[in-house]
C-alpha cells in the first residue's frame, strides 16, 4: 500500500482503538493477569536490574546509538553508491525515529491519564478513568499524570520506519517484524511492571506507524522530484 493508504488505515485503527477501550474495561481485564492483589506485586519488578537493563535501559541506549550511527553515515558517506541506493529510506528513518516518540511524549503531557500502579485497583490512590473522562472532584491527582500513550514502547515502534529502508517486499516485512517485536517487548515489559495498560501500548504503535507514513508521504515525492540534483 502507498503511504496515503497506510495513513488512512492508521487513523481508522486509532479511532477504533479509542472507542473500544473507552467503552470497555478490557484494559483492566488484561492488567489483572499481571498483578497479584494478595501480595500487591506486579508480574515483574523494576528492581530486577538485569531485566530493567534488557527491556528498558538497554533498548533506549541502542536506539540512540542507532540514530547517531545512521546520522553519521548520512553526513560522511552520502556520496557512496550504497547510501544513494537507500537514501530515501535512510532519510525517512532519520526523521521518523525521533519524531514518533516525540509526538507520544507530547500527548502524554496533555492526556492526564494515570499508570496502573497509581490506581486504587492496584494498590494506588486514583480511580480508573478513560482518556476522555475527568477525575472526580474528590479524587483529583496532586500532579498531572503522564501515562498515555506509552512512551517507552514508542521507541521500539518507531523502528517501523525501517519498513521504507529495503527495496523488496520480503525484506520490508522482515523490518516490520523486527519493529513489532522490539515495540512489543518494550511495551510488554512496562505493562508487567504496572506502568502501562494495553491500550497505551497499542495507541503508541499506531501513532508511530502514522508518523512514519506521514514522513514517507513527504519524503518520497520530494526525493523523486529532486533525484537529478541529489544523485
Amino acid at each position: 500500500m502507498s503511504p496515503t493508504k497506510h495513513i488512512a488505515a492508521s487513523l481508522a485503527a486509532l479511532v477504533a482503538l479509542m472507542v473500544f477501550f473507552e467503552l470497555t474495561n478490557f484494559d483492566l481485564w488484561v492488567q489483572d493477569f499481571l498483578y497479584t492483589p494478595q501480595s500487591e506485586e506486579w508480574l515483574l519488578s523494576t528492581s530486577n536490574s538485569p531485566l530493567y537493563f534488557i527491556f528498558y535501559d538497554g533498548p533506549k541506549k541502542l536506539l540512540v546509538f542507532f540514530e547517531l550511527a545512521l546520522l553519521f553515515v548520512a553526513i560522511f558517506f552520502n556520496q557512496q553508491g550504497l547510501f544513494k541506493h537507500y537514501q530515501q529510506g535512510i532519510l525517512i528513518v532519520l526523521i521518523a525515529l525521533p519524531l514518533g516518540p516525540a509526538l507520544v511524549s507530547s500527548l502524554k503531557s496533555s492526556t492526564n491519564v494515570a499508570c496502573p500502579y497509581a490506581l486504587v485497583d492496584y494498590g494506588g490512590k486514583l480511580p480508573y478513568i478513560g482518556v476522555l473522562e475527568s477525575y472526580p472532584e474528590d479524587s483529583q491527582p496532586q500532579k498531572r499524570q503522564r501515562c498515555f500513550p506509552a512512551g517507552h514502547a514508542s521507541g521500539g515502534f518507531a523502528l517501523l520506519a525501517l519498513y521504507y529502508l529495503p527495496k523488496s517486499r520480503r525484506n520490508k516485512n522482515k523490518m516490520l517484524a523486527l519493529a513489532m517485536i522490539a515495540g512489543t517487548l518494550m511495551g510488554g515489559y512496562k505493562m508487567m511492571v504496572g506502568h502501562h495498560f494495553l491500550s497505551h501500548t497499542l495507541v503508541s504503535m499506531v501513532i508511530c506507524w502514522l508518523v512514519v507514513n506521514i514522513v514517507a508521504l513527504l519524503v518520497l515525492p520530494w526525493r523523486s522530484m529532486n533525484s537529478s540534483v541529489l544523485d
